[in-house]
């Protein structure tokens, strides 16, 4: 599992550098598939981790303690990456203009 998420993690990785490296709005389209593709197996990775898709409980966890956490950081890393990805897909400009 750990070499699943880290492959996941990294595809997640060159995908936001491919659309950090595109220039034109265009090739940042082009590019939206792939960036699904890689949000998706990220959440598909995530589901499995946290029981949500197989039944109740962390069943995707492991039981040993210290690889439980390294799965946990993991997890955090994936999440953190595809919170990344969303921003960029939002429009600059102020993040509130609530009062």
């Amino acid at each position: 599992m750990a070499m699943a998420m880290a492959t996941t993690i990294k595809a997640m990785q060159d995908t936001h550098q491919k659309m950090m490296d595109a220039k034109t709005p265009e090739e940042r389209q082009a590019l939206m598939a792939e960036r699904m593709k890689a949000m998706q197996d990220g959440m598909g990775m995530m589901k499995q981790l946290s029981g949500r898709g197989a039944g109740a409980g962390m069943k995707g966890m492991p039981a040993d303690p210290k690889a439980r956490m390294e799965a946990m950081e993991q997890r955090m890393d994936m999440m953190q990456m595809m919170m990344e990805m969303m921003m960029e897909c939002m429009p600059a400009g102020p993040a509130s203009t609530a009062k």
